[in-house]
Formats: C-alpha cells, structure tokens, sequence
C-alpha cells in the first residue's frame, strides 16, 4: 500500500480513540472530575484550562487531517480510486468528529455562566 492511504488509515483507526482521550483528558488532567466548575475562581480556572487542552488538541488533529488530505490529494495518481476515497472519507470523517469536540468544547458548548 502506498505510504499516504497507511497514514490515512492510521489517522482514522487512532482519531477513534484520540477524540474521546482529548475530550476526557481535559477534565482528567485539569480538573478534580466532572463537577460544576463555576463555584469559585480556581475551578473555573480549571475549566478553563480544560477547554483550551481539548480545542488545541482537536485543532491539532484538525491540522493533521487537512495535511493527510494534500498529501493524498498529491499521490492520487497512484492510488487506486477506491483506496482513495476510502481512506480519504476516512479521513474526513474523523476530522469532522474533532469539529465536534471543538464545537462541545468551545465558547458555542460549555459555558461556566448560566445562560
């Protein structure tokens, strides 16, 4: 198999378990667990950092992706249609699914304040 289908490939079977690790992990490494954060400075501090450890992480994947995208783009001549479009809707797809982390993560999901 050619290098970017593998790369592709590998992008889509990690991201399967990179999305919720990033998502989770936030909470994990910066907080004491899930519980409300905005009852005093610190915890929001840490729901702070939380969302910035979860959007950087998907924006990285994010990136990753679009670069998986041009590399295959680039070698498309010698890839077969079908490895192609697999690989590459793979690819998409688990780069949607880090959208999503950003949008659950970002100012649009979680909020400290009410309403």
């Amino acid at each position: 198999m050619e290098r970017p289908v593998v790369l592709a490939m590998i992008y889509a079977v990690g991201s399967i378990l990179l999305g919720p690790a990033i998502y989770l992990g936030g909470y994990l490494l910066f907080t004491d667990g899930l519980m409300d954060y905005c009852d005093s400075a610190a915890r929001e501090g840490a729901f702070r950092a939380a969302q910035g450890f979860q959007i950087a992480g998907a924006s990285t994947m994010l990136v990753a992706g679009f670069a998986l995208l041009a590399d295959l783009s680039a070698h498309r001549h010698r890839i077969s249609r079908l490895r192609f479009l697999s690989s590459g809707s793979g690819v998409f797809a688990m780069m949607c699914g880090f959208g999503f982390v950003i949008i659950l993560s970002g100012p649009s999901g979680q909020v400290c304040s009410p309403g």
